[in-house]
């Protein structure tokens, strides 16, 4: 079988998995939902390509009260460029195939992260969801990458304004969902969901009234979920561990998740996600059939990127 079949066999397998992970998830979803009771922008970190992170979002998203709480998913993996193809897949619910769609994730930052079948998956599921619902009911999905228009790049001094990742993604948190008061979801990689550094929750903290975003985290790395059962004196069911306004703020973080020592729980999160004492996996990305579309322009690519930052570390102070 070769690889180029990998994200077809994802997406047949998807209603299989997700009504186990339905039940899995059930009462972490619960207690995310409650998030929005008090927070507009729920931040959702993944660790890329991890299935059981794959797993927790589809079965949020599936919960009926979800549609009912959040108008907004704010994701990582898609270029703002192309929002108004998310909008018609999305929203109006036309029906495309993966290379009709592939655009959205293949001209993000990353792409060949993105190009993982989980990626794809997540966005026919909001679909799914939308499409039992009225218009007007529907959640939209917006880009979250830098809006980066390929298309039209030619140079690398057209790169430099767009080179800085994490205050495109702050812009976009903040113009689209902030300021407008609108109770959204973002998917991001959980470095872009801590409350310090470039964090965008962290980036935003000054500007807005405290509370209104939520960070949810993993524990990661290979030993980080084994550490965390232990500390919180978990099972091996999911669980969601409250760290804000208890104690577990005072909990190094450093073993936990992926963030550098002498920092606590409470200074990086809201929130922890435990997905049980079971071996995670990554679905990875078909980089054959990538490399395929697009190789020459990731090429072309790569290359205006690294000549841009080139520039950019010339301009600096």
């Amino acid at each position: 079988m070769t690889r180029s079949w990998r994200a077809a066999l994802v997406l047949a397998w998807l209603p299989c998995r997700a009504a186990v992970g339905q039940d899995r998830y059930a009462a972490v979803v619960e207690q995310i939902l409650g998030a929005w009771k008090t927070a507009d922008v729920v931040c959702l970190g993944e660790d890329h390509g991890r299935q059981y992170d794959s797993d927790l979002r589809i079965a949020l998203v599936r919960h009926p009260d979800f549609p009912r709480t959040v108008r907004v998913v704010v994701v990582e993996s898609a270029n703002p460029v192309h929002q108004d193809l998310l909008d018609r897949f999305i929203l109006d619910g036309a029906s495309l195939s993966r290379e009709a769609l592939a655009p959205v994730w293949r001209d993000a930052s990353g792409a060949d992260v993105w190009e993982s079948p989980l990626y794809e998956a997540f966005l026919r599921v909001v679909r799914e969801v939308n499409l039992a619902l009225p218009r007007e009911q529907r959640v939209r999905v917006l880009g979250g990458d830098s809006p980066i228009d390929w298309s039209a790049i030619t140079r690398p001094e057209q790169l430099v304004p767009l080179l800085n990742r994490g205050g495109n993604i702050r812009n976009i948190i903040a113009r689209e969902l902030l300021d407008q008061n609108v109770k959204a979801l973002a998917i991001y990689g959980a470095r872009h969901c801590d409350k310090i550094a470039m964090g965008f929750p962290g980036e935003l903290a000054g500007q807005y009234a405290p509370g209104r975003m939520w960070s949810i985290e993993p524990l990661v790395g290979r030993d980080g979920p084994g550490r965390g059962r232990k500390r919180f004196g978990l099972g091996d069911a999911p669980a969601y561990v409250v760290v804000t306004g208890t104690s577990r703020t005072s909990v190094p973080a450093g073993d936990l998740v992926a963030v550098g020592p002498g920092l606590t729980l409470g200074d990086v999160l809201d929130a922890v996600v435990y997905h049980g004492n079971v071996r995670d996996s990554v679905v990875r990305a078909d980089l054959t059939v990538l490399n395929q579309a697009y190789g020459p322009e990731l090429q072309r690519r790569r290359q205006l990127m690294n000549e841009a930052f080139k520039l950019w570390q010339q301009r600096s102070p």
